[in-house]
């Protein structure tokens, strides 16, 4: 079977690897030449000194991929790491509105895009802080390929231990945009809600992901179990246990099932991670879990 997928790769190949559909199918030599041209290498560069590179992917739109990014984020610099937040998202970037930071921008210099700080130190690139509020992106591939250049190649992060990029859900162009710049990701975290629709697309994520060689550190379930502030009495709106059954048949770790919590919308909109405000939450609890696992996965425990 693998030599007729690679005769077929083979029979349709441009040599146009950049856009092609079968990138982590392939594994045909002209594919390396991708690796050494001026756009990647500067990439490199632009990252050299950013120690572990994570993405953290979801499967349907809205299920808290981004929430878990910002999170993952906080409980990292909670533990005194250096750490940046890449927002990948051009659509309906939440980044900055997640960090209360979203009406600072970005400073513009000769060598480069001047990521804004945030709460806990974290600095943060997204197009979120370049874009006004009244603008609407309607850009397509090669548009946006060339905004994640952008964002990749020209941003000055500086000495980070962590750099969390936030992607758009599924396995669009975006996402694969991604993973071709950063050849060398750490790892990735992903994100689905108990729906069987979300995860389904959680995991063809986790299978793009695989195809990359990127280590999957763990799958997150949101939306879980809602717990009554008044009787204590436990209820699973959403129904319960897709994260565990996408972690069992990808034989990845299941971090854990963020509940249906108010007070982890609050600080979402207010601007303050909720592993920050609110350590001692369930929620909270799971987000020190997963960068305590984040930081044993990358060898800095």
């Amino acid at each position: 079977m693998n030599e007729i997928n690679d005769i077929n790769i083979d029979l349709s190949c441009t040599e146009k690897c950049e856009g092609c559909e079968k990138y982590f199918d392939c594994n045909m030599p002209q594919k390396d030449r991708l690796l050494v041209q001026v756009r990647m290498q500067r990439a490199r560069k632009a990252l050299a000194q950013v120690k572990h590179k994570i993405i953290s992917v979801g499967g349907k739109g809205g299920v808290g991929k981004t929430l878990c990014a910002v999170n993952i984020a906080a409980a990292l610099a909670m533990k005194g790491r250096k750490v940046g937040i890449l927002d990948q998202v051009f659509d309906g970037p939440c980044v900055p509105r997640m960090l209360g930071v979203e009406r600072k921008g970005m400073e513009y210099t000769e060598e480069g895009l001047v990521p804004t700080e945030a709460i806990l130190g974290i600095k943060v690139a997204s197009m979120g802080l370049i874009l006004g509020e009244d603008e609407v992106v309607t850009w397509f591939h090669e548009m946006k390929r060339n905004a994640t250049e952008e964002l990749i190649c020209h941003v000055l992060w500086g000495e980070l231990d962590y750099l969390i990029v936030d992607v758009p859900a599924g396995t669009s162009s975006d996402t694969v945009n991604v993973i071709q710049y950063i050849p060398d990701m750490d790892g990735a975290t992903v994100v689905t809600v108990p729906s069987e629709v979300s995860q389904a697309v959680a995991y063809k994520a986790v299978v793009l992901l695989q195809k990359a060689n990127i280590p999957v550190f763990g799958v997150f379930e949101n939306q879980g179990t809602f717990t009554c502030p008044t009787c204590g009495l436990q209820t699973d709106i959403l129904q319960s246990g897709g994260g565990l059954r996408i972690a069992g048949k990808t034989d990845v770790p299941f971090i854990g099932s963020i509940p249906l919590d108010q007070r982890v919308a609050e600080c979402a909109d207010d601007g303050t991670p909720v592993v920050y405000k609110h350590p001692e939450s369930e929620a909270g609890q799971i987000f020190i879990k997963a960068a305590e696992l984040i930081e044993k996965r990358c060898g800095m425990a």
